[in-house]
């Protein structure tokens, strides 16, 4: 039975044909929607898969928006170290393993793809490296989302790691940093030098690295 409308309830028959339809249409596509594991999954399995239509900077930020999201990169960062230290010494096969071992944790670090394609280059494998160019390369452009050069064309990043690999990638190299916030957003500032010794200042939007932070660093339930 319907409710009394003098009550100020809506009935079944008060409401309009096209409220009831985007009402349904609105519950159908919340259920639809994958949670942020399950996207972030899927489009690791097409980026897996070679599609080539991949939006990395979507993939990135599916990374990033997952629970298990680990902004500090535990565990990773040594890897890191030995895998830079291993190409710093000639040792490609070693920098490959270690490489492809971050890779199979991490695998937006572009990084890891580059080195990993540099490694095959100089075992005399380029053709084995050529996806993991692509990949790497495909992941530090879409970190691009503007110019940096004001907070307004900031570059979006997920960690700290991938505004160090953007300085590089771009020839620049930094030499300080400083936390800016304006507008309801937190910057990362990094002081750099480019090729022919001009300073320049980058900017990074890093609310995603600051809520993460404070997600790691609260109160456990």
């Amino acid at each position: 039975m319907d409710a009394d409308v003098s009550r100020g309830a809506l009935t079944r028959k008060s409401v309009p044909w096209p409220a009831l339809l985007f009402a349904a249409w609105l519950s159908s596509a919340h259920a639809a929607t994958p949670d942020p594991e399950a996207r972030y999954q899927s489009l690791l399995a097409a980026a897996k898969a070679g599609d080539q239509s991949v939006d990395w900077q979507a993939l990135r930020f599916a990374y990033a928006d997952r629970p298990s999201f680990n902004v500090f990169r535990d565990g990773l960062e040594d890897v890191r170290k030995q895998m830079l230290a291993a190409v710093d010494s000639k040792d490609y096969a070693g920098a490959l393993n270690l490489a492809q071992r971050i890779i199979g944790q991490d695998y937006i670090d572009p990084d890891a793809h580059i080195i990993a394609f540099l490694c095959y280059v100089r075992m005399g494998q380029p053709e084995k490296g050529v996806r993991d160019r692509d990949v790497g390369l495909g992941l530090i452009r879409s970190i691009k989302t503007g110019d940096g050069q004001t907070p307004a064309t900031a570059l979006s990043v997920i960690t700290v790691a991938e505004e160090y690999t953007f300085l590089r990638a771009s020839g620049l190299r930094p030499t300080s940093q400083s936390l800016v916030r304006e507008g309801g957003h937190s910057y990362d500032v990094l002081s750099a030098i480019d090729q022919t010794g001009k300073p320049r200042a980058v900017y990074f939007l890093i609310d995603r690295i600051v809520a993460a932070e404070a997600t790691a660093l609260g109160p456990k339930n």
